[in-house]
């Protein structure tokens, strides 16, 4: 029983490699037979353009033809102005201006940070709110040294102004006695 379950599936696969030998065979001679290729004018049935071929040969002329195509498109685009329109490609200029950005950003974060932290300071100074520890050694922080007084010109004319009104009121003071 066993060997003619055996003889059978031996035979099974006989048959089997006989028909993929037999459509290979088919194939190859398929791909290996000539035929023509004939540009005729319509009019006048002359024969403009003539050419054997044979599946190989298409095969053969379709690859090279995708490999030059892809060869051009590639250079087109790498040495053309085209390739700034490919979508996530930066020139050097805009990523350097946009590490610029990036730095600038972050540092006027800062600064703004501390300003609010100087705000909320302030505003807790003012409602009367006892200094927290982080608040006080920042204010130790700051030395008058560190401090510019800058005064602008409305400044200065306010002051001059304030101190003539105090001569005024004084001297007033001194003829009243």
């Amino acid at each position: 029983m066993n060997s003619q379950r055996s003889n059978t599936i031996k035979e099974k696969g006989a048959a089997m490699r006989l028909r993929l030998s037999n459509k290979w065979q088919d194939f190859s001679e398929r791909m290996h037979h000539k035929r023509r290729l004939v540009l005729m004018d319509t009019d006048t049935f002359k024969e403009n353009f003539s050419m054997e071929l044979t599946g190989v040969n298409i095969f053969t002329y379709v690859g090279i033809s995708v490999i030059v195509l892809i060869l051009l498109s590639m250079l087109l685009i790498a040495f053309t102005p085209l390739h700034n329109l490919i979508p996530g490609y930066i020139k050097p200029e805009q990523r350097e201006e946009i590490v610029r950005s990036a730095q600038t950003i972050d540092s006027l974060e800062q600064i703004i940070d501390g300003h609010e932290q100087m705000i909320a300071t302030i505003q807790d100074v003012i409602s009367g709110k006892p200094l927290t520890e982080e608040q006080k050694q920042q204010t130790e922080e700051i030395s008058e040294e560190a401090v510019v007084y800058r005064h602008s010109k409305s400044d200065s004319l306010l002051r001059l102004e304030i101190e003539a009104k105090q001569k005024q009121y004084k001297e007033s003071k001194k003829k009243k006695k």
